[in-house]
C-alpha cells in the first residue's frame, strides 16, 4: 500500500467498499473481510495470477479476471461467486488434483494443505477429467527437506520466497509443459545446490510437495484447529529472530517466522537452527535430580536431598576455606533474569571468588583490546552498508541468517562482501574470500591495516586478493565490519587491534569503533558481559572447593573445569543435559528446562536492544525453572532473593543493561 495512494469506491458483491488505488481485488475484498480463495498467492511475496482460483467477475464481463493482479479502480463492480465463477474454479482444481499424485491419505501435509482444504470447499470428491500423472523424482538428499515433485501444482510461491524473501534465486523452473518441474540451481539435487537450509519455501508451500524431515507424528494428527501458535524469539543465536512456533499436546510440529513483515533486515526468514534444529530429540535429557554415591554411581534423588546436600557442602566449604574456595560458571546462553540471578547468588549471597561465563575469554580479549566493551553497531547494519568486511567466523556454523542477508544484498544492491578466515563450503555470492587460518589473521590484518593506512587504491582485486579487500574499504562510505568469534579469542589479541585501527580509518574523530558489529560466541554473551557476570581477570585460582555450573554447553564447561587447574572437591551442575564429560566430574546434577520450556529476556549482540521470549512448552514434569531453583538456593542464606518475583528480578535486569547500553552511532 503506497502512502497517500488515492482512495476509490468499487462494489465487491454489492457492498460498497473504499480502499487506496494501489491495492488489487484480492487485497480490497480481504481488507473488508470478503473471502476469495487462492493458491498461487501469498501475502509475504509478489503477486504472481498463475493458478487462476482467485478469478472473479468484474463488471458483468464474461472474460474472468485473477483478482490477485487486477488492481481496483473506481466505480469497478466486482461479483467474487457464482456459477460460472464456481465452476470455472472446480476445473482449474481438477486439473491441477490430475496432473500430479495428490493422494491425500499418505501426504505428510494432510490435514493442513491448501490444496485440500480448496477441495473441501469446493466440495470436490472425485475426477471429472482423466488423469494424467507421470512419475517424477523425489528428492530426499537434503538434511532437512524433502522435495516431492509429484505433489507439487507449480504454483511458483517457493520460487519467489527463495528470491524474494531469501535472496537466494536458487530454485527455479525447469523444462517446459507437462514435463515443467522445479529445481534447485541447474537441476541439482538438494545437497549439491547452493540452498542454504532456511526454510522459506517450506512455510509458503500450499501442498505436501516440500515437507519438513524433522516433523513429528503430531503434524498429521488432528486438524490445523487444535494446534496453538505461539508467538516467541528464537534463540539459537545473537540475532533473536521472531518465531512462530505450533504446538499440540505440549508437542513442537514446527517454527514459522513471520514472513508478512516483520520490520526487521530479515523479512521474517529463518535460518535451519530456529526452524528445523529446534525440532530435533534432545540427547541425554536430564529428567530428575541425582547424587552420585562414594562408588561413582548415580542415584535419582528427590529436589529436597539434592538442595540440602548442594547447601550442606557449601556451608562446610565455606567455613573450612573461606567465600573464595568458590566459583561458579554460566553459559552465555541464559536469560538476563537467570544470569543476574546466578551472579548475585554466588558473590552477593555465598561471597565467592566470584563468577564467570563459559566464553569469559572472549570478553577479556575484546574489552583489553579497547580498554573496555567497544560500542559496536546492530548488524542490521547490512542493509544501509555498502561494504561489509567479514573477518574470523564461519556464518554457516554460527550465524546462518547473515549468509542469506549478505547474499540478497549482493544480488540486490551488489553489495561488495570481503571474506578473510575460514569458512565451510562457498555460501557467499560474489564475495572476495582470502582464506586464513585463526594463526595467520594477526599478520593478515596487520598487513590489511598497513595497505588502509596509506590509501592503498591501486592494486586490482585479481592480482592481489588483500590489496582488492583494501581498495573497497578505503572507497567505501558506509562500511560495516562484521567480526566473529576467531577475532575475540585470546590468541588473535593483535588482529583485534588492527581491527580497531581499520575501523578508525573511516572514524577519527568519534573513536568509539562503531563500524563493527561483533559476532558473540553465544545468544546472551552481551548480556552476561554487561552484567559483570564475566570478570576482567580469568579465574584460574578460584573455585577449587566447590563450583557450581549453569549451562547448556558441555564442551565448553569442561574446557572452563580444565582452566581451574584442578578438579574441585564439590561440583553441582544445573543444565537440561546430563553431559557425559560432567557427569564424571561432578557430584550433584540439576535437570533445568531446555530454552524452549522457560520464559526470559534476552539482549542484542549490540547490547542495544532487550527482547522478551515466552516459552513455547511446557518442561517435562518434576523439572524447575531455572530461576526457582536458584531462589530456592537462596532461601539457605536468608537473602531477599528468597522471596523474590520473577517480575522484580526481571525489572532489575533491565535497570542494569539500561544503564550499560551503549548508544548506536551513526
Amino acid at each position: 500500500m503506497k502512502a497517500n495512494a488515492k482512495q476509490v469506491k468499487l462494489t465487491i458483491d454489492g457492498r460498497e467498499i473504499t480502499v487506496d488505488e494501489s491495492l488489487t481485488i484480492l487485497e480490497a475484498a480481504r481488507q473488508n473481510g470478503i473471502t476469495i480463495p487462492t493458491l498461487c498467492h501469498h501475502p509475504a511475496l509478489s503477486n504472481w495470477g498463475g493458478c487462476r482460483l482467485c478469478v472473479v467477475e468484474v463488471d458483468k464481463s464474461p472474460k474472468l479476471v485473477a483478482s490477485c493482479v487486477m488492481p481496483v479502480r473506481a466505480g469497478m463492480e466486482v461479483v467474487t461467486e457464482n456459477e460460472v465463477i464456481t465452476a470455472s474454479r472446480r476445473l482449474t482444481l481438477e486439473l491441477l488434483f490430475a496432473e500430479r499424485n495428490h493422494n491425500c491419505m499418505f501426504c505428510p501435509q494432510s490435514g493442513a494443505c491448501e490444496l485440500q482444504q480448496m477441495a473441501y470447499a469446493l466440495q470436490m470428491d472425485h475426477l471429472t477429467v482423466s488423469q494424467s500423472f507421470k512419475a517424477f523424482p523425489t528428492d530426499t538428499t537434503g538434511e532437512y527437506m524433502t522435495v516431492d515433485h509429484n505433489r507439487c501444482i507449480l504454483c511458483g510461491r517457493c520460487v519467489r520466497a527463495c528470491q524474494e524473501i531469501a535472496g537466494c534465486h536458487v530454485l527455479g523452473f525447469h523444462h517446459r509443459g507437462p514435463k515443467s518441474i522445479i529445481g534447485f540451481d541447474l537441476l541439482e539435487q538438494r545437497e549439491n545446490s547452493g540452498c542454504v537450509s532456511c526454510g522459506a519455501c517450506l512455510q509458503v508451500c500450499p501442498t505436501g510437495a516440500i515437507s519438513n524431515r524433522y516433523r513429528t507424528h503430531y503434524s498429521v494428527k488432528g486438524q490445523p484447529t487444535d494446534r496453538d501458535t505461539i508467538a516467541s524469539v528464537c534463540a539459537g543465536c545473537g540475532l533473536l529472530c521472531p518465531t512462530q512456533s505450533v504446538v499440540r499436546d505440549n508437542q513442537l510440529i514446527e517454527v514459522k517466522g513471520f514472513l508478512a513483515g516483520n520490520g526487521r533486515p530479515d523479512r521474517g526468514q529463518l535460518c535451519h537452527l530456529g526452524r528445523f534444529e529446534v525440532l530435533k530429540t534432545p540427547a541425554d535429557r536430564l529428567h530428575t535430580p541425582m547424587i552420585k554415591d562414594g562408588h561413582g554411581r548415580w542415584h535419582a534423588r528427590t529436589w529436597q536431598q539434592c538442595l540440602d546436600l548442594t547447601i550442606q557442602r557449601l556451608k562446610e566449604i565455606k567455613q573450612k576455606q573461606g567465600g573464595g574456595a568458590l566459583f561458579g560458571f554460566a553459559s552465555g546462553s541464559l536469560s538476563n533474569e537467570t544470569l543476574l540471578l546466578f551472579k548475585e547468588f554466588m558473590v552477593d549471597g555465598w561471597d565467592a571468588a566470584g563468577v564467570d561465563t563459559l566464553d569469559g575469554d572472549h570478553f577479556r580479549a575484546l574489552s583489553a583490546g579497547n580498554q573496555g566493551l567497544p560500542a559496536e553497531v546492530s548488524w542490521k547494519q547490512i542493509a544501509a552498508a555498502d561494504m561489509v568486511l567479514l573477518v574470523g567466523a564461519d556464518l554457516r556454523q554460527s550465524h546462518p541468517m547473515l549468509v542469506s542477508l549478505l547474499r540478497r544484498a549482493y544480488l540486490e544492491k551488489a553489495l561488495p562482501v570481503a571474506v578473510i578466515g575460514t569458512m565451510a563450503g562457498t555460501d557467499l555470492f560474489g564475495a572476495e574470500y582470502l582464506p586464513v587460518e585463526d594463526e595467520r589473521l594477526p599478520a593478515t590484518l596487520s598487513d590489511l591495516a598497513a595497505r588502509i593506512a596509506v590509501g592503498d587504491k591501486g592494486a586490482s582485486p585479481r592480482q592481489d586478493t588483500l590489496a582488492g579487500i583494501a581498495a573497497r574499504f578505503i572507497a567505501a562510505n558506509a562500511p560495516l565490519i562484521l567480526a566473529g568469534r576467531h577475532l575475540t579469542a585470546p590468541r588473535a589479541a593483535a588482529a583485534l587491534k588492527d581491527l580497531f585501527k581499520i575501523a578508525r580509518t573511516k572514524q577519527p574523530a568519534a573513536g568509539q569503533n562503531a563500524l563493527i558489529a561483533f559476532l558473540k560466541p553465544s545468544v546472551n554473551s552481551a548480556a552476561a558481559w554487561r552484567l559483570g557476570v564475566a570478570p576482567p581477570q580469568p579465574p584460574t585460582q578460584a573455585g577449587r572447593g566447590g563450583l557450581l555450573i549453569l549451562n547448556d554447553e558441555g564442551a565448553r564447561a569442561l574446557e572452563a573445569l580444565r582452566g581451574l587447574g584442578a578438579a574441585p572437591d564439590f561440583l553441582v551442575v544445573i543444565s537440561p543435559y546430563r553431559t557425559q564429560v560432567l557427569a564424571e566430574v561432578a557430584h550433584v546434577l540439576l535437570p533445568r528446562p531446555l530454552w524452549l520450556e522457560e520464559d526470559g529476556s534476552y539482549t542484542s549482540m549490540d547490547g542495544a536492544e532487550i527482547v522478551y521470549k515466552p516459552r513455547v512448552l511446557e518442561p517435562p514434569h518434576g523439572i524447575k525453572p531455572t530461576w526457582e531453583i536458584l531462589r530456592e538456593l537462596f532461601k539457605s542464606i536468608e537473602s531477599p532473593y528468597a522471596d523474590s518475583r520473577w517480575e522484580d528480578v526481571r525489572a532489575k535486569a533491565d535497570r542494569l543493561l539500561a544503564a550499560s547500553r551503549f548508544v548506536e552511532t551513526e
